[in-house]
């Protein structure tokens, strides 16, 4: 089908068609595991935040408190992150399990492939400019 000249120029489209592209890969590659791009999203962040709380997730990934419940109670079902008492009695602290700590290298490793093939259109050089391309919208957004 053929895309006019306003499609052609519009970022935001281009990018919804671009994050398209990526997601069903990233969907593609992390199916074995059980998990989809958003709770690996959410898997990396508590790695990296160990301690952090439902309310700081939902945060870091811009969805509210239910979604971030959501993402959370699937990650404990998979036995990839455990509650543990919060800084008070109304919150949870979130850590990675080892399950998770093991699971977590394999999952980034398809996902990074993944990436891999579905950027290959561009070079190297291309794929760390539009990156930093995207981080710099990020923190106009933000």
């Amino acid at each position: 089908m053929n895309e006019g000249k306003e499609l052609q120029r519009l970022l935001g489209f281009q990018l919804l068609m671009a994050e398209l592209h990526m997601g069903n890969r990233a969907r593609d590659a992390l199916a074995p595991f059980g998990i989809t791009p958003a709770k690996l999203a959410a898997l990396l962040i508590i790695r990296d935040n160990p301690g952090c709380d439902q309310s700081a997730l939902g945060q870091a990934l811009r969805v509210n408190r239910s979604s971030a419940m959501k993402l959370v109670n699937a990650l404990t079902e998979l036995d990839l992150v455990e509650r543990q008492p919060g800084r008070d009695l109304r919150t949870n602290a979130l850590h990675i399990t080892a399950s998770g700590r093991d699971r977590l290298e394999a999952m980034v490793r398809c996902l990074d492939e993944a990436d891999a093939a579905a950027a290959s259109a561009l070079s190297a050089g291309e794929q760390e400019q539009l990156l930093a391309l995207l981080r710099k919208l990020r923190r106009g957004a933000e």
